[in-house]
């Protein structure tokens, strides 16, 4: 009688998991992926949103620290499960065929076209830090044109030396970090498993919800975030590998360091 029983719970557990026992983790990592994505669509644009609102009322210095810590600890975090869930190659290289994205890879005047508008747009955002650079050449004084133009965002942007610290780190973060989740996760959930889209559309839904993470820079923020997310999935499918995307995305985001003015306080 107990023989029996216990074969019958062994049957149930044979239908259960599978004569595999690595079934369990195997079956888990599709549910880890699906929230990972969810908490990419949806919890952090609305965190991201009354945050950054909260921040706008009280710019404080603690209030901007809390602020770059907490993103960095959550994109670090995010990263790391995407790493366990997908795994690091799926994640950090791509090796496009053809015939998955025919309009890029099948044209050799639309490829080299691409080249020169990503090469275009990287100028364009490190063109301030070139002007820069040549006023202290020339030994012109600055005007600080350029950190006039994000005066809304000045809520957002570090005062001080610490919060510079702060947000440097944040920015190095936000290379690695973003390009691993909204291109090589993104990319990899939306075009492989589950939901084996091509990678134009998988491009363009990971780029729109990397806008709508950057919900602080207003409407034109979005859509800048956006188009900058589109481009750096397309600099991810022409090289195979995140490493270039990471290293502009840093410099570009970095380079804010430079336009803004100097803090008042002394450097500790």
């Amino acid at each position: 009688m107990f023989g029996s029983r216990t074969n019958q719970v062994s049957g149930l557990l044979d239908i259960l998991i599978g004569e595999n026992p690595l079934a369990i983790s195997v079956s888990v990592t599709p549910l880890i992926q699906h929230l990972l994505f969810l908490f990419l669509l949806i919890v952090a644009p609305v965190w991201d949103f009354y945050d950054t609102r909260r921040l706008k009322k009280n710019p404080s210095p603690i209030g901007k620290l809390r602020y770059y810590k907490t993103l960095s600890a959550w994109l670090w975090i995010s990263s790391v499960v995407a790493c366990v869930a997908v795994g690091w190659r799926p994640l950090f290289t791509i090796g496009p065929v053809p015939g998955e994205i025919p309009w890029l890879l099948e044209h050799a005047w639309v490829f080299y076209l691409v080249e020169v508008v990503i090469a275009l747009f990287v100028a364009l955002m490190l063109l301030p830090l070139a002007v820069i650079f040549w006023k202290k050449v020339k030994k012109q004084p600055r005007k600080y044109l350029s950190a006039d133009a994000f005066k809304s965002l000045s809520y957002f942007f570090p005062a001080t030396w610490t919060e510079r610290r702060w947000f440097a780190f944040l920015c190095v973060t936000a290379g690695i970090c973003e390009e691993t989740l909204f291109r090589g996760f993104m990319l990899h959930y939306l075009h492989d498993i589950p939901w084996t889209l091509n990678l134009t559309l998988a491009l363009l839904i990971s780029s729109a919800i990397f806008g709508l993470n950057h919900l602080y820079g207003g409407a034109g923020g979005v859509v800048g975030s956006a188009v900058a997310g589109f481009l750096f999935g397309l600099l991810f499918l022409l090289t195979g590998n995140l490493l270039l995307p990471m290293i502009l995305h840093a410099a570009m985001d970095l380079r804010m360091l430079v336009i803004l003015r100097p803090p008042a306080d002394e450097p500790l």
